[in-house]
């Protein structure tokens, strides 16, 4: 698992989760699912995957991230399986009773390392224009129910939103909202794009540019 921070510009491979292992589990991608979880629970990297936390809140965060889908995985705590599911899951990773594993401070240090990057992985936004909205509309909803309500608005299920690799659906919220801006566009010169392309990044590091 890698994470290079914010992107130098918008691109498709943006969209693509790497794989990631901690303590020997496979995490699914991260999602707003896993984000809500965490607020939820109150977990200190809930939007913020550089906070302090303990031991436990890192291996409850690593369990969520590894477990099933959102709706299924907040199917057991309403249904009080998720202790269950939880305790199975320790006990997996210490290994059976007549062969247990070593828990060292080192490997726990390496283990919340690598769950951090794919935190900033997940929190990830695209490279997009911070466009000047002085005097304009201010929401006032949580962005997490802008990022979900927009893009299911644009037809995408509730489930899919949840779900998904949040940087992938960071990516669709913005398309979705540029070609609606598109649709309603009638002058060209108005034309204000979103997203920060290689293009301009080209344009303004010419020192760089290959």
């Amino acid at each position: 698992m890698t994470t290079t921070g914010k992107p130098k510009y918008a691109q498709a491979a943006e969209t693509v989760p790497e794989p990631c292992r901690v303590f020997g589990t496979m995490l699914r991608p991260f999602c707003l699912g896993h984000h809500l979880l965490f607020k939820r629970l109150g977990l200190p990297f809930a939007g913020n995957a550089d906070a302090d936390a303990g031991d436990d809140d890192y291996m409850l965060g690593v369990a969520i991230c590894a477990g099933n889908s959102y709706e299924e995985t907040l199917e057991q705590f309403h249904t009080g399986q998720w202790e269950h599911v939880f305790a199975a899951w320790t006990r997996q990773l210490r290994g059976p009773w007549y062969r247990r594993r070593k828990v060292s401070r080192a490997f726990l240090d390496d283990a919340q390392d690598l769950f951090r990057a794919y935190l900033q992985d997940g929190y990830k936004h695209p490279s997009v224009w911070r466009l000047d909205t002085k005097g304009g509309i201010t929401l006032s909803a949580p962005w997490e129910l802008v990022l979900k309500n927009r893009l299911v608005m644009a037809g995408y299920l509730e489930t899919d939103v949840l779900n998904g690799y949040m940087p992938g659906r960071w990516y669709d919220y913005y398309s979705a909202s540029e070609l609606l801006a598109a649709g309603l566009c009638t002058d060209p010169k108005n034309w204000r794009k979103i997203f920060y392309t290689r293009e301009d990044w080209k344009a303004m590091h010419p020192e760089e540019a290959p």
